[in-house]
């Protein structure tokens, strides 16, 4: 077709420039746009292939950090809002980590709302976001698209962070404060997740990934449930963010997701564990070393390929530990590795914990009344402590009839858990 342009297809319900390898490591990018190819969309696709060529004939280096919108375009705003985000954090001292700027939702929601990058913000209509369509009787628009691709929750993370930029480009005077048109229709949160483990099933399940030769996954799991650290703060601890006090293992860190000072406790039931499964390494780890690790294959046939261990990612803990709960529960068991941390706010509230000490345990601001002593304290070891004495209690008043496994015992030795009420 004569009126072809390079690079610009259409790909799983969008039109995209997607530039090749040796494009990409010149510093280009993938860019998304609608459903239906626009005039501007096409000369956004004209104006990257002819910044490829100056590339390509080495009339410039690389392709520009970010892409050129329109003065006073949404996108415009956005890049503008962006970079004053980033000033603000200059000015306040506040260094992200990459997991901090991973978990960003504006770069996560603009995958969405790039959509409207060209446009002029004041021509965007509610339409555009929510609307009937008038063959198929069906909702159409941003709104049940990001719901019927991702989720709900991804709806909700998308349209809050367009209301925020809408506000940011109103003081740009780039749009009008109240002529937002994402406020003709609520956006609903959708409601929290309240499946809870008890005690019982997570030893069961340390016990199937020991026997299931995970053992990094049963140290993670049992870890998990100690410490109420998220999944993501788990898989990153290290030897060295490892001590000891006289009831037990401390782990200390910086939380990922907030950067918050935590203290991760263990029971002797888990430290057990933990350093029984640190003995079938076989090497001494050092300071830096992620703890939890895959197993590595089993002997193959000959000319058969082994594995060696590695630092479990998100996507295998994810995957190894849905595979465990399988195996322990059955396949119509849906509850994740991250309601392990909801489980132990669930003890601890039942056994009598504060505000505070939840606050202390989990590393966020559950009690914000604490704020200014959290300031002064960020790691209160006696308060965290008293949650995990709470969680005992909490643990008794909620247990069910089921027991909970007795002992998880490998070649490197055994390590026992007597009776119901020890932790």
């Amino acid at each position: 077709m004569g009126d072809t342009i390079r690079y610009f297809l259409f790909l799983n319900g969008r039109w995209r420039w997607r530039p090749t390898a040796a494009m990409r490591n010149k510093g280009f990018k993938l860019v998304t746009f609608g459903r239906e190819a626009t005039a501007a969309d096409r000369a956004r696709a004209i104006a990257l292939n002819d910044e490829w060529d100056r590339v390509r004939r080495g009339q410039a280096e690389q392709a520009s950090a970010e892409p050129t919108y329109p003065i006073g375009s949404y996108g415009d705003g956005y890049q503008r809002a962006m970079t004053l985000r980033q000033a603000e954090r200059i000015a306040k001292g506040d260094v992200q980590s990459n997991e901090q700027t991973k978990r960003d939702d504006w770069p996560r929601a603009w995958r969405w709302l790039s959509i409207f990058a060209d446009c002029d913000p004041r021509t965007i209509q509610p339409e555009h976001f929510l609307a009937i369509d008038p063959k198929t009787g069906k909702a159409t628009g941003l709104v049940p698209e990001v719901e019927a691709k991702v989720s709900v929750t991804e709806r909700h993370r998308v349209i809050k962070v367009h209301r925020a930029l809408w506000k940011k480009m109103a003081a740009m005077n780039l749009c009008d404060r109240n002529a937002d048109p994402s406020l003709v229709f609520a956006n609903s949160a959708p409601p929290p997740r309240q499946d809870v483990w008890q005690h019982g099933e997570v030893m069961r399940l340390v016990q199937r990934a020991w026997r299931e030769n995970r053992r990094g996954l049963a140290a993670a799991i049992a870890v998990a449930w100690d410490t109420m650290l998220s999944p993501i703060d788990v898989r990153k601890l290290t030897a060295g963010q490892r001590a000891y006090d006289k009831t037990g293992a401390i782990f200390f860190l910086d939380r990922a997701k907030t950067g918050r000072a935590a203290a991760g406790t263990l029971t002797r039931y888990s430290q057990a564990v933990l350093e029984t499964y640190i003995a079938t390494l076989g090497c001494e780890l050092l300071d830096n070393t992620p703890l939890f690790r895959t197993p590595g294959s089993e002997p193959g046939p000959k000319g058969g390929r082994r594995w060696r261990p590695q630092p479990y990612s998100k996507d295998l803990l994810e995957k190894h530990f849905a595979e465990i709960r399988v195996l322990a529960f059955g396949p119509d068991e849906r509850r994740q590795l991250a309601d392990l941390r909801r489980s132990g706010h669930v003890e601890g509230d039942a056994g009598g914990a504060s505000p505070a000490d939840a606050s202390s345990k989990m590393a966020n601001t559950i009690a914000a009344s604490n704020r200014l002593r959290k300031v002064y304290n960020p790691v209160n070891i006696v308060s965290v402590r008293r949650f995990d004495e709470a969680r005992k209690v909490g643990r008794k008043q909620l247990r069910d009839e089921q027991n909970p496994p007795k002992s998880v015992t490998t070649s490197a030795g055994k390590v026992s858990q007597r009776g119901r009420g020890k932790s």
